[in-house]
């Protein structure tokens, strides 16, 4: 089966490539350096606002309602934007990803600056514009990610241009925490650390998401009719596996919970935050080894088979993760850290399914809903998903500084009764931190599997599928020369 753009056969056999290994390598430099700068806001800006700032936790539970509803409403118009503009030579993703560069930059760096003598009112009002302006950054800088789908009109080479870029996002995510890691150990001030750091991932991510979005090209074929996009919102609800999709991130997003509290379990144990490297390196390891292990897996299981499966493997491990550590704090020895620190590795391998495989199951549902309306609707589907995700990750954003600390002044007592900028934690603090860490991140994973029970688009299913968005793309391509 072959489909044509500007007349020329794209699709000859099965195992014919098209991305060049400058363009993939210049890719997945970017790739790994915006995911670095996504990372470190990721990972330290909650730590910044609670140690820092000292913002207390009924603010920062505000705070965490409005940087989600506020960027979820721009996102509307943004989404609408993304797909129904008129693609030029340029692509669809391409300039997107250009023009959020650098501003990307500018906010990474403003997420970790606060004007001296704000505070209240006018301290959360700084807070959430930047937060709001980063996030729109990373809506248009997001094109990083999603130019992969559309690189290679080969299905098997497109799917291995996502892996990479999913192994590499896995790795970069981690990056700031060896950053800040390093920082720590000439500036010990925890501020200084964060603005340092973000400055640094800051200009690396600019340089190369300039230099990467420059190299790529994007090789699927776009039409250029103009469409209501709402309507292409109402086409992905009526999509039977787009909503396996939804519902299993609004499952997941539940997590967050759980990844609130890794930067605040590495301070209460290790003393400091800039060492939540000793637990995110060997779960970033884990993640990076799990998507080559998924990677080898699909081509004897189906992906479906694979996520539901780790599933069942998040709960376990978690649970036995959680029975190391409880034991480790119970009788502090150097053999159960050492312990502890490999079943955080195995942990990680679970995530090479929930990072990599949900993109996966987005690209084919995309095809899906081009075969039954003739429409890409490569921004509208992950924005619909956002819809459902941007109402757990509000609760659980909501929830999680308001399970983590006290706030004496509102008269909120916490679950945890996390102590801000301690040098010290108590036993209890410790274990109730561990708790939601490991197994309640392992029970929001096994959830998540569940809605792909009901999930088809696999195997055989999935191949002819893509045979007729060939087919049809090559009919629409002809049309057009005719």
């Amino acid at each position: 089966m072959s489909t044509l753009i500007n007349g020329n056969p794209i699709v000859k056999e099965e195992n014919e490539k098209f991305v060049g290994k400058g363009e993939l390598i210049l890719y997945l430099v970017a790739v790994f350096f915006y995911t670095m700068m996504t990372g470190m806001v990721g990972s330290y800006r909650n730590a910044y606002l609670v140690n820092v700032l000292k913002v207390p936790s009924t603010m920062t539970a505000t705070y965490n309602v409005l940087i989600s509803v506020i960027p979820f409403v721009l996102n509307i118009f943004i989404a609408m934007f993304i797909d129904s503009r008129k693609i030029g030579k340029g692509g669809k993703f391409r300039p997107l990803g250009l023009i959020a560069a650098i501003p990307a930059g500018i906010f990474l760096m403003l997420s970790f600056f606060t004007p001296k003598g704000i505070s209240g009112s006018l301290l959360l009002i700084y807070l959430v514009t930047v937060a709001v302006m980063w996030s729109v950054s990373t809506n248009f800088g997001g094109s990083v990610n999603m130019v992969a789908v559309v690189m290679s009109p080969n299905l098997k080479e497109r799917d291995s241009v996502i892996s990479l870029r999913s192994i590499v996002s896995a790795v970069g995510n981690s990056a700031p925490l060896v950053v800040v890691l390093v920082i720590g150990l000439i500036w010990k001030d925890e501020g200084t650390q964060y603005i340092i750091g973000a400055g640094l991932c800051s200009v690396v991510g600019v340089i190369t998401m300039l230099l990467g979005m420059k190299a790529v090209k994007e090789r699927v074929v776009y039409s250029n009719e103009k469409r209501n996009p709402v309507l292409g919102y109402l086409d992905v609800l009526k999509n039977k596996y787009a909503w396996a999709i939804i519902i299993s991130d609004f499952l997941k997003s539940f997590r967050n919970i759980a990844t609130y509290m890794g930067v605040f379990m590495a301070a209460a144990l290790l003393g400091s935050t800039s060492k939540f490297l000793l637990f995110g390196l060997p779960t970033g390891i884990g993640t990076a080894v799990g998507m080559l292990i998924i990677k080898f897996l699909l081509k004897k299981f189906n992906s479906k088979v694979l996520y539901i499966a780790s599933g069942v493997y998040s709960v376990l491990i978690n649970t036995a993760a959680f029975a190391i550590g409880y034991i480790y704090f119970k009788n502090p020895s150097t053999v159960l850290q050492i312990v502890f620190i490999a079943f955080l590795f195995l942990i990680g391998l679970q995530f090479g399914a929930s990072n990599l495989l949900p993109t996966m199951f987005q690209a084919d549902v995309l095809e899906d809903i081009e075969l039954k309306t003739g429409k890409r609707l490569d921004a509208s589907l992950p924005f619909v998903i956002g819809i459902f995700t941007m109402i757990s990750g509000t609760i659980a954003s909501t929830l999680a500084p308001l399970v983590l600390y006290d706030d004496p002044a509102k008269g909120w007592s916490s679950i945890i009764h996390y102590i801000p900028a301690a040098e010290t934690q108590t036993l209890d603090v410790k274990i109730k931190l561990l708790f939601f860490y490991t197994i309640f991140h392992g029970l929001m994973m096994f959830l998540a599997g569940v809605p792909f029970f009901f999930y088809k688009l696999t195997g055989k299913t999935k191949d002819e599928m893509h045979e007729k968005v060939l087919a049809r793309r090559a009919l629409e391509e002809q049309q057009k020369e005719a």
